[in-house]
């Protein structure tokens, strides 16, 4: 028997469009007609709104890329969040279509589908901001210390991949909580270097 679990989403009186759902390891994320993205961290049961810096509007698509989230909004371009959707900051630079239907990642782009003028694609180190400043490979893995530090208020964090893999660096306050994954995806053997804001 099917339940109804709109517990948190907007009450519309019966119009409630739910576009596009998906799902990791924590969240569910829900794509709504009008309202944006919803997200449930107890397996649908109850919802919350989590628009900060994303325009209130029709979500089409939702892909998720490591620790990255994308949105494909109807008129308003694509928007990612590295934080589950609690922030958004748009990506639309080059792009000429706002309207976005559908994701796809494949060999370092990520591709998306438009309503109108078709597929477009851009390099994920675009978006990730992971930079690989060599190819040579190294003998063992390794991490640096940031620099500069102290910062205000980004700071680079080089690291070394001694073979291809996914390569993981997680940031923790003092205290041991996780504040945010900065790398979460396969890289290539070589030394990086990404930007902490």
């Amino acid at each position: 028997t099917w339940q109804a679990c709109n517990n948190g989403l907007p009450d519309t009186s019966g119009l409630l469009v739910v576009n596009y759902l998906l799902t990791d390891s924590m969240n569910i994320y829900a794509g709504l007609r009008y309202y944006g993205v919803y997200v449930s961290t107890d397996n649908g049961s109850n919802w919350t709104q989590r628009n900060n810096g994303l325009p209130i509007s029709t979500i089409n698509s939702i892909y998720k890329y490591g620790n990255y989230v994308f949105a494909g909004t109807e008129s308003n371009g694509i928007y990612i969040s590295s934080n589950n959707g609690l922030n958004w900051e748009s990506k639309n630079e080059g792009l000429l279509n706002y309207n976005i239907t559908s994701f796809y990642e494949k060999d370092g782009y990520i591709y998306t589908g438009t309503q109108g003028l078709g597929l477009w694609r851009r390099a994920l180190t675009d978006i990730t901001g992971i930079q690989s400043i060599s190819n040579e490979t190294p003998l063992k893995h390794s991490l640096s210390q940031n620099y500069p530090n102290p910062f205000n208020p980004t700071t680079k964090i080089k690291f070394i991949t001694a073979k291809a893999g996914n390569a993981k660096l997680i940031v923790y306050d003092i205290i041991g909580r996780e504040v945010q994954t900065l790398v979460n995806e396969t890289l290539n053997p070589g030394t990086h270097e990404v930007t902490f804001n």
